[in-house]
């Protein structure tokens, strides 16, 4: 059995939350196109559904723990565990591989990882999904939740997680802009220098 977490369209029926497909091909992923079509996963709670038949997280727990490997080392690289944990808010324990094996991940995270292994731009998601989760964290610290500070990624907490996103990606690019001027400067330099010399 091969499972495949990708994004399903908002209007295919499920039971449930659906996540990916079963016996689908991971490498269409990597052109980004969609997989062939197969059975459906979903989950209602904990609870799988192939094709909305319940179906026990046994039978399917290597194959899942395989995918989620596959898709998390798309995102946040070999070492997945720390950013993943991160960016979900799980604790590292949680994602230890016996816990992967034996309990899954909860359907909205399974979602979450299909959607950004299936972007363009899959590690730069997860730099911008570990970022984001960051800077929330902060925001609650600084806040508070509820009825002491904006809820969570509520329209007055995703507002100002927005603002501070594009404060600290405006001072990224004026860094990286710099640095590069300076560099190629540099190589330059060293050009003019190596052509008076010879």
């Amino acid at each position: 059995m091969r499972i495949t977490l990708y994004p399903v369209p908002p209007e295919t029926p499920a039971v449930g939350h659906a996540v990916g497909y079963v016996s689908g091909s991971p490498i269409s992923n990597l052109a980004g196109a969609a997989p062939p079509a197969g059975p459906l996963l979903s989950y209602d709670g904990r609870q799988a559904f192939i094709d909305g038949q319940p179906v026990d997280h046994a039978e399917i727990a290597e194959a899942l723990h395989v995918e989620i490997e596959r898709v998390a080392k798309r995102i946040f690289g070999p070492d997945f565990v720390g950013p993943l944990s991160l960016a979900s808010g799980l604790n590292v324990r949680s994602l230890a591989r016996g816990r992967l094996i034996s309990h899954g991940l909860p359907a909205p995270l399974l979602d979450m990882l299909g959607r950004a292994a299936a972007t363009q731009h899959p590690r730069a998601t997860g730099y911008m999904l570990q970022a984001v989760a960051y800077l929330w964290d902060e925001h609650v610290n600084s806040h508070g939740m509820g009825e002491t500070g904006p809820g969570p990624l509520s329209a007055q907490g995703r507002e100002a997680l927005g603002q501070r996103c594009e404060e600290i990606l405006d001072r990224a690019l004026e860094l990286v802009s710099t640095m590069q001027g300076e560099a190629a400067a540099a190589r330059a330099r060293t050009a003019v220098l190596k052509a008076t010399i010879r």
